[in-house]
């Protein structure tokens, strides 16, 4: 199955023939339509929202010169104010070492006070961080909590990653029944690895009916996207006529286009 986390690659070989997404913690940096003078204004004057929002000003450089760390002095003045998101973001920053130097103690710190008040970002990130055990301890059961939180709150990267952490029993009774069900919740939302994983689980029969016709389609909706093993689970239908009307054609341009070598 696919778990949807950043860059280390533990997870991977805890889950043949599923497939992780990549989602390290990044700036919610949504453009602002924000007066800049105004905000400047605001944000000197102590309001945590301006406070924020010239940091994104600064962070994505929409009228003013970019610059992360002024990005980084401001997200911390909101974030010190209790702001959510400023938290989050700062967090994000610290993780990533952009304007600030790396350090994922601090990323967790910020983090976890933006999860205290249920933001789902923050609870699917300090919840990777106890999973991977960056910056602390490594605790898969409490990683489960926090994503469960967050998969609850909509997150459809905590969704995806919970459902793999169900399938394989990880931090959580294994469950495949409750693994197809947090799978499809993030592959209703777009995010390609819980498709395949989705679809896998159709082809299969694990912890739902097995349905060829509908592991098809999902494999079909992540082949859309461009994701080349769905791509070539895809071919392989096509090729054998399994769950799909045979069609080589259409097997052999699946197969071109996921780089798997064209063997007809």
């Amino acid at each position: 199955m696919s778990l949807i986390r950043w860059s280390s690659t533990a997870l991977l070989c805890l889950c043949a023939g599923m497939s992780i997404a990549q989602a390290a913690p990044s700036v919610k940096s949504e453009r602002t339509s924000v007066s800049l003078s105004k905000t400047r204004m605001e944000a000197y004057q102590g309001s945590p929202e301006a406070q924020y929002n010239f940091a994104i000003l600064y962070y994505n450089g929409e009228g003013l010169i970019r610059n992360r760390t002024k990005a980084a002095e401001w997200f911390t003045k909101s974030a010190r104010q209790g702001l959510d998101r400023a938290q989050y973001n700062l967090g994000a920053l610290y993780f990533s070492g952009l304007g600030v130097e790396r350090d994922y103690k601090v990323a967790n710190t910020w983090f976890r006070l933006a999860a205290e008040q249920n933001y789902p970002p923050a609870l699917y990130a300090l919840g990777m961080s106890y999973y991977e055990g960056k910056g602390l301890p490594q605790d898969r059961r409490k990683a489960a909590e926090l994503l469960t939180r967050a998969a609850k709150r909509g997150s459809a990267l905590a969704q995806n990653n919970l459902g793999l952490m169900y399938d394989q029993g990880i931090g959580v009774p294994q469950d495949k029944g409750k693994a197809a069900d947090w799978y499809e919740e993030a592959a209703d939302q777009g995010v390609v690895e819980a498709q395949f994983n989705l679809a896998q689980m159709y082809y299969a029969g694990e912890g739902v009916r097995q349905n060829r016709r509908k592991a098809a389609r999902w494999f079909e909706q992540a082949a859309n996207q461009g994701y080349a093993k769905a791509m070539s689970r895809l071919g392989d239908m096509y090729l054998t006529g399994d769950g799909v009307e045979q069609d080589i054609d259409r097997a052999r341009t699946l197969y071109k286009q996921s780089g798997v070598a064209e063997q007809l």
